[in-house]
């Protein structure tokens, strides 16, 4: 009766260990699970099969992007991460018993550890599933009381895991050495342990050798992700070595019960300690772990995917300090919302580096295409997709962009050499059956904005890609009424403080079907006005008595603090830091 009580109360803490677990990636990390998905494809075919599987530990990468398909839906994503890590839990636990310890916060220490290396992006779902693999085939191991029996799923089965799984093998070797050398009487242990060193060291080599093309220093290694850094690599090494610290624990336990009693008895007293571990395992994760400000970032990067121009607004709104990713994709959305030429020194700019991402062959390539895209510079935009794809492999968003370029311009053989691509997956099926549509009839791309759109501005003669710029002057040239170049370039201008050049391209205004002169268009005018003594107002409009108003009440301020610039700054800043007449004289980032 006793023990029914205690195995029914031991359920309580666990089921909530697991719903935190849940809720913690579904509502905090739910941008990160959708970045996962958007980062990888899997492909429904054998030749996508045997790619994962042209290096030791394809089963781990296999399932990973299996089960990464998915994340899709960030709560569906949130679910095969519980369900995981509960896997784990049991796994441990189970393995723990079999070697003297039965406790459930030992046991749930490798889902605290898994918790914080999934808080960081870069942590694929296929690590998760190889450390699971991990733990699984060792509580097969010790499952089995013969010795011949485990002898046989060593030496035969251990080559052909370290195939599947890689470099989460080889702890498993080094475990099942620790079993036999501490927790079986056999007279040949010492003797069976020796082979199996050798079979763990020999296997890889002759692998690596033979069968795979892997650099010499991956051999042990691959797939395990060991490009981690801080509270992540510390959590990396913990999770591979708990269960080896574990097994040792459990020998001297089982040498001194007396210990064993007095450090894991069942009690109130250890039940409310285990509490107190667990809080503070929590809280481990949400303060060093948890990252805040990345997220934001990925949730910035998914609604504009989505065209949610108010939704990207919002997050940028809150996101603290400058980032070049954030201010990048800011100035995206307040274009589509029509409000780039009135808003856009409501938030931090970093001049006009800030309209476009460098070219680097890292996640700007990833990144960095959209604003081609939406412009019409279609070729570069297929550029940058492909070299996303070069240095990320196979992803749906720089495929769809591959295809959308490639249909753009008539490539038709190679928009359907990627369309088949997409064919054979789950969730792109769909997509890419109604752009196939488009190859067999043309016309119906009028009804796609996207393509209709970069079919209408596609440019027609040739210029040389400018390799941190946007060729804007050139977009133009081949299509003045490309609105988005036109309103870039003036963002361009304001950001650079080109003020002679702004006076220039504003006088245009009215080809474009402004009904009135812009806010900071307006702000540059007066600005440029009153300092050159000038008098340049685009023909058919005028300034608005407010902004000059307000303008006059700026240059008296200034006038009054001017020999402290900080003073004047903070005095400015206070009533006019959105300004850009602020921008221009005290923006210095």
């Amino acid at each position: 009766m006793i023990r029914q009580v205690k195995s029914k109360i031991r359920y309580i803490p666990i089921s909530i260990l697991f719903i935190s677990y849940f809720l913690y990636f579904a509502l905090l990390n739910r941008y990160h699970i959708l970045f996962l998905e958007q980062n990888q494809l899997f492909v429904w075919s054998t030749d996508f099969l045997k790619e994962q599987f042209s290096s030791p530990g394809g089963l781990v990468v296999y399932s990973g992007s299996f089960f990464t398909q998915f994340f899709v839906s960030s709560w569906i994503g949130a679910f095969i991460y519980t369900l995981n890590a509960f896997a784990i839990f049991v796994l441990s636990f189970y393995i723990f018993k079999k070697h003297n310890i039965e406790n459930i916060v030992l046991s749930f220490f490798p889902v605290w550890l898994l918790a914080i290396l999934q808080s960081n992006e870069f942590f694929t779902f296929g690590q998760a599933t190889g450390f699971l693999l991990l733990l699984s085939y060792f509580a097969l191991y010790v499952s089995i009381n013969k010795s011949r029996s485990r002898y046989l799923l060593f030496f035969a089965g251990w080559p052909i895991f370290y195939l599947l799984a890689g470099g989460f093998s080889i702890p498993v070797a080094f475990l099942c050495i620790l079993h036999e050398l501490l927790f079986r009487r056999e007279k040949k242990h010492y003797i069976i342990s020796v082979f199996y060193v050798i079979t763990a060291v020999l296997v890889p080599n002759l692998s690596a050798r033979l069968i795979f093309y892997i650099q010499p220093d991956k051999i042990f290694t691959y797939p395990v992700i060991t490009e981690l850094h801080s509270i992540f690599l510390y959590a990396l090494i913990l999770l591979f070595i708990w269960t080896p610290l574990i097994l040792p624990a459990g020998f001297l336990l089982y040498k001194f019960k007396s210990i064993k009693n007095r450090l894991l008895p069942w009690s109130i007293t250890s039940i409310l300690t285990g509490m107190i571990i667990i809080v503070l395992m929590a809280f481990v994760v949400y303060k060093l772990a948890y990252n805040k400000m990345a997220e934001m970032m990925l949730g910035i990067d998914h609604h504009v995917q989505q065209a949610e121009w108010n939704k990207v607004l919002k997050l940028s709104d809150r996101y603290p300090g400058y980032n070049t990713l954030v201010i990048y994709y800011t100035n995206l959305a307040l274009f589509n919302s029509g409000k780039l030429m009135d808003k856009m020194f409501d938030y931090p700019q970093i001049g006009s580096q800030g309209l476009r991402l460098k070219w680097q062959r890292n996640l700007n390539l990833f990144f960095g295409g959209e604003i081609f895209s939406q412009l019409a510079y279609n070729n570069e935009s297929i550029h940058w997709a492909f070299e996303a794809l070069v240095a990320k492999g196979l992803n749906p968003r720089s495929l769809k962009k591959l295809i959308v370029g490639c249909t753009v311009n008539g490539n038709y053989d190679i928009a359907r050499k990627y369309l088949s691509i997409l064919d054979r997956t789950l969730f792109y099926r769909k997509w890419a059956r109604q752009r196939f549509r488009y190859l067999s009839d043309p016309g119906l791309t009028k009804k796609d904005p996207e393509i209709s759109k970069s079919a209408n501005l596609l440019a027609r003669s040739n210029f040389f890609s400018e390799v941190n710029g946007l060729n804007l002057k050139d977009l133009l040239k081949n299509h003045p009424e490309n609105k988005m170049a036109y309103e870039y370039l003036l963002a361009s201008l304001l950001l650079d403080r080109n003020l002679d050049d702004i006076a220039k391209v504003a006088a245009n205004l009215k080809f474009y079907g402004y009904k009135g002169i812009p806010l900071h268009i307006e702000e540059a005018l007066i600005f440029y006005d009153f300092y050159e003594n000038q008098n340049i107002v685009p023909e058919g409009y005028s300034f608005r008595k407010e902004t000059i108003d307000r303008f006059n009440d700026y240059a008296r301020t200034y006038t009054k603090f001017r020999s402290d610039r900080k003073v004047a700054a903070y005095e400015l800043g206070k009533k006019y830091g959105k300004t850009y007449w602020y921008y221009l004289q005290f923006n210095e980032n």
